[in-house]
Parts: structure tokens; sequence; C-alpha cells
């Protein structure tokens, strides 16, 4: 097994680097990766990024929003999260084989004197309270595990930006399931800091590998791959919030002016269908106002600029833009601070 070292906090970089390396790295080795990203919120592969994070909050606070390539549930990574990767060949492991690959993150918490387990599918815990989980992605001939270790998050971030919106938005994109969490650094004692557990872990994979016998450098052509992904699929919107399924979205709002009600289907990112309900006094017909929408990037901003010259007072009877925006934008509430996908 060869070591991949990779100091990228680019989340963007990072995600497009786990496909590469599954996918196009030299297959005469099997490769083990741990890494961190700054800020961002990494969603599943067949996940509806609108109905799992709060767009607002992450945009105000410059977390960043990666699709990968694998399945499984929305997870907010910083840098208190350790990310570990491995790429093997389908002949030594089968796809959904969770238990070889958590196993020396147990083995590495026992170190400390601490019980961690592997329960469902995919889950790692400690005292019933999730701090790491796994997903896998495969080729014909290679299989990619990652999963998160969550050592010292700023667990206040994960409710206000993991937001689901399940009450406004109807698609058949897989829903994170949420559990409890907690972080790992509580458990150990304090002077194990997140490089004295990196070097821990890694020494359990190779245990686990036939030992780590080589590196591979990610220079020259090989950095440049990876860049290229990001500027064709990883750090695009297209792919980040295109690739959600298709979903219907449903906003409802009473002001002053009367009740406002839209409803919108939206497909590869764009609406595709938009229709305009209430019982406000409008002296316009409210056609071309919902036909305005068609077309538009589901985005806060794009909506704004489609509305920007368009007399929306007098087609909603006195229900402004803001508002119109506020329904067609419409975030629900919170979740539980302990609780997260």
């Amino acid at each position: 097994m060869h070591l991949v070292k990779n100091p990228s906090t680019d989340p963007y970089f990072n995600i497009a680097l786990d496909a590469w390396l599954v996918r196009e790295a030299p297959p005469d080795h099997d490769y083990v990766m741990l890494w961190q990203n700054r800020p961002a919120v990494i969603i599943g592969r067949y996940q509806n990024t609108h109905e799992e994070v709060n767009l607002d909050y992450a945009e105000r606070e410059g977390i960043a929003v990666v699709r990968r390539m694998s399945g499984g549930g929305a997870v907010y990574h910083d840098h208190g999260n350790l990310n570990f990767s491995l790429v093997v060949s389908t002949e030594k492991h089968p796809f959904n084989d969770f238990q070889s690959f958590t196993q020396p993150v147990i083995e590495a918490l026992a170190d400390f004197g601490i019980r961690a387990e592997l329960t469902g599918r995919n889950d790692v815990t400690l005292g019933g309270q999730k701090f790491s989980g796994n997903a896998q992605y495969r080729t014909s001939t290679r299989l990619l595990h990652h999963g998160t270790i969550l050592f010292d998050v700023d667990l206040d971030v994960v409710p206000q930006v993991l937001n689901v919106r399940q009450d406004k938005i109807e698609s058949k994109g897989i829903k994170s399931v949420r559990s409890r969490v907690t972080n790992v650094k509580p458990y150990l004692p304090g002077d194990v800091t997140l490089d004295i557990f990196r070097e821990v872990l890694l020494q359990h994979i190779g245990r686990h590998n036939n030992g780590i016998d080589g590196e591979l450098p990610l220079t020259g052509t090989n950095e440049t791959r990876i860049r290229d992904l990001v500027r064709e699929r990883f750090g695009q919107r297209a792919w980040n919030f295109g690739e959600s399924p298709p979903f219907n979205f449903r906003g409802r709002q009473r002001f002053d002016k009367g009740e406002l009600e839209v409803r919108l289907h939206v497909t590869h990112d764009r609406i595709l269908n938009a229709t305009i309900y209430g019982d406000f006094l409008g002296d316009h017909d409210i056609e071309p106002l919902s036909q305005a929408l068609i077309g538009v990037e589901y985005d806060r901003h794009a909506l704004l600029r489609a509305l920007a010259d368009l007399p929306v007072q007098e087609y909603l009877g006195g229900i402004g833009r803001d508002q119109l925006l506020a329904v067609l934008w419409d975030v629900s509430e919170k979740v539980p601070e302990d609780l997260i996908p």
C-alpha cells in the first residue's frame, strides 16, 4: 500500500483527488490517504443539495458545498475533522464491506483505552453516539472507501448548515439519516492531538493492509489532472447542484396584502415549471411573472436577477419582490443541535 500525502484543505480538490485515486491512479498499488477540509458540506452522490443544505448560511459563512462520488448522507467537515480514504482492488474487498475498513479506527481508539464499535451498516460510535460515517464507491476493478472522524469539529455549526427542507421539497433524493454525535477528543487523554491520533490510525491501517511501503506523489502530471477534474466537474455548479434529483418545491406565506403560494418543478438545477397562487389583488395577468421564472437556476441570486426588472407589486397586489423571493427561497426550521446526518 502506498501513502498519499495530501496537505490540501480545499474540498473541491480533495473530493476530485478521491475520484482520481479510484478511477485513474496507477492500479499496481493500493492507496491510503488521511486528509482534512476547510469548512464544507460534502453531500452524497444521490442527494438533493437544496434539500440537505442551508445554502444561505453556507454562503454567509463561506462553507463550500461539494458532491462526492459515493452515496450516503451529507456530512459537515472542518479542520477538526479527520478523513481517511483507502483505494483497493475489488478482488480483495467486496462492496459494502465496512467492517474491515473501520476496524483500524476502532483499534486506534482502543490503544487509548476507548471502546468504539461499528453499528448499523456504516457508522462507528462511542457510547451510542456517532463519530464516524463511511461510504464507498467502486469501479469494475477498484474500490474507494472513505470515512469521517469527528475529532474536534465545531458541532454548533452542524445544525445551522445541515438544514433539511423536507417540509418544502419533495424529491427522490436519498435523505440523510440523523444520529446523535460526538467528537473523539473529549474521550482521549489531554495530550493526544489530532496529529498524534493520525499517526496511530495510520499504523493500524498499515497493519491491516500488509504495510505501507511507498508514497504516491501529488505533483506534476498527477496534480494537473486532479485540478482538471475540479475545473471540469467537482468545482462546477452543474455537478454540485445540477446532479440533484428532480424535485418539487412548495412555498407559502401570508403577508398584509394577502397570501402567496408558489409551486416549482426543478430539474438539473433549473426551474422547469412555476405556478403562483394566492388571494392577493393584483391588476396584471400573473402568467408573465410565472413565465419569467422558467429556465432560471434555482439559486437566490439568479431568482433575484430574473425578477429585477419586473413590476412584481403590480402582479401581486402590493406584495413586493423581496417578499416573493422569501417564498421562492424558503428555509425550514433548524434541527436540534445534537443531531447530524
